[in-house]
């Protein structure tokens, strides 16, 4: 078996600071950071956006500091924290020690818990799909919550002071602690050697679990700590076409044939998994199956955890051609459901912006939402980087707004720190309205034995057109609608 990797990527794409007190002043500054590809480098170094905001992190070749900075790219030394560089190609070092603004004392000040980190922001740890009531109290989604023991720590979404991810020295192990955060024990539920990875869902590592009829850990191939989404959005394939129902929202199902499934939680049966013969990913509608049959597939080239990269291509079984055909309108993302546009005063124009609006489609490759009952929009404008609100023109509006906010990296609309500029004709310009915000709503968390339920395998009930990836017969097919 291959040893996990024992580093970061040189460069990360995407780094994360935690750790701040929520009560804190600049506690803000936390979050997801994404490398700005132009410049690629200031001073020498990659600099990073918060998705969304105009702050960053970046270098200061002249105190040689790693700096957070509210106002961008700029050419000084101003910020809200520093870190002093000590070598550092990238800010993404757990033994930089930042030193954050506070106003009552008029100078950045040491703060030890805060870190800048390339480990995974949140991770899922996962059972057997064929399993679902296996290790129960372990599963479900873990957020980074700082350092402890000088690694990166997790703990379990809606269980303050429960299961948690944390190192342990001693043995150099990451654990699977029911009891949280401890400092003086290695007891746990799982375990697994870490040797060099900084993660615990570093690709390679093997858990063990504690086995108490035999008293001791036993090796479970099953359980995987994994940085896939809870949901993956299937969106793109055109109503008029075959195989449209393939559409829709698809939930973290578990382990299957070594990577994590999806399946939709509409009694459909759906299903994505993996097909490690031909290292694709398919599209299933008839659940989880060991076989090659599919109603589409795609090429996984290198994506490990899921189906959600941009770089991926989907092919469509089609009867009428007797193959699977190329539909590079199909996207697999991770977006929220609903946007929840809020604040705009109603006695303002374009007070219609309001509302909340389902994720629908795919415009030019970003998540694309509408509001029922309505031809109100937003989308994705490439040529300026935005996201638009269209009241009037739908999905085809072009560059035409009743309002905007400048992405800057933000892969969906519904980000907290969007500031949006909404048009005013007495004006006659978009004028900013910081009182509007846009609010991501997700699908809430499905019981894993309810969920392998909807879509357990049901052999010989097809409930769309597939055909396998070489040369299987395609099942009876299912034209458009929807």
């Amino acid at each position: 078996m291959a040893a996990p990797a024992v580093a970061m990527d040189a460069d990360p794409r995407v780094i994360t600071l935690v750790g701040r007190g929520k009560d804190r002043e600049n506690q803000d500054l936390q979050g997801e950071y994404h490398r700005i590809s132009a410049p690629a480098l200031v001073h020498g170094r990659p600099a990073y956006r918060k998705p969304g905001a105009r702050t960053v992190i970046r270098y200061w070749s002249p105190t040689d500091r790693w700096i957070i900075d509210r106002e961008g790219l700029q050419e000084s030394d101003a910020c809200s924290a520093y870190a002093e560089q000590g070598g550092a190609q990238h800010p993404a070092r757990e033994d930089l020690v930042w030193r954050v603004w506070e106003s009552q004392h008029q100078q950045h000040l040491r703060d030890p818990e805060l870190v800048a980190t390339a480990a995974p922001p949140a991770l899922q740890v996962l059972g057997a799909a064929s399993r679902p009531t296996e290790h129960a109290e372990l599963r479900g989604e873990y957020r980074l919550v700082g350092l402890h023991q000088g690694r990166v720590a997790y703990r379990k979404v809606g269980a303050a002071g429960g299961p948690c991810l944390r190192y342990w020295p001693a043995a150099d192990r990451w654990l699977l602690d029911e009891a949280g955060l401890r400092n003086e024990s290695e007891a746990c539920s799982a375990y697994a050697e870490a040797r060099g990875a900084l993660s615990p869902g570093a690709p390679g590592l093997v858990w063990y679990v504690r086995d108490a009829a035999r008293g001791c850990y036993v090796a479970d191939g099953g359980l995987v700590a994994t940085v896939a989404p809870a949901v993956v959005e299937l969106l793109g394939r055109e109503a008029s076409k075959e195989n449209v129902i393939m559409n829709g929202s698809y939930h973290l199902l578990g382990l299957h044939t070594g990577r994590p499934a999806f399946g939709k939680a509409d009694g459909s049966g759906h299903v994505i998994r993996y097909w490690p013969k031909e290292d694709r990913w398919l599209v299933d509608f008839d659940g989880l199956q060991d076989r090659d049959v599919c109603n589409a597939y795609a090429e996984a080239q290198g994506s490990r955890d899921h189906p959600v990269d941009s770089s991926i291509v989907w092919h469509v079984w089609e009867s009428t051609k007797g193959k699977h055909l190329t539909d590079r309108t199909v996207r697999a993302l991770s977006a929220p459901q609903w946007v929840r546009i809020s604040g705009r005063e109603p006695g303002k124009e374009n007070a219609a912006i309001n509302g909340d609006y389902v994720l629908v489609t795919v415009v030019e490759g970003k998540a694309a939402y509408k509001k029922k009952g309505t031809n109100h929009v937003i989308r994705y404008w490439l040529a300026e980087d935005r996201w638009i609100v269209d009241l009037e023109s739908g999905f085809d509006g072009g560059d035409v707004a009743n309002a905007y906010a400048d992405a800057k990296g933000a892969d969906n609309p519904g980000s907290g720190v969007l500031v949006w500029h909404v048009w005013e004709t007495a004006k006659g310009r978009h004028a900013v309205d910081s009182e509007v915000l846009a609010e991501g709503l997700r699908h809430a968390a499905i019981d894993p034995v309810q969920l392998a339920a909807l879509v357990s395998a049901r052999p010989g009930c097809q409930s769309g057109a597939g055909a396998a990836t070489t040369t299987t017969a395609p099942a009876a097919a299912v034209q458009g609608g929807g």
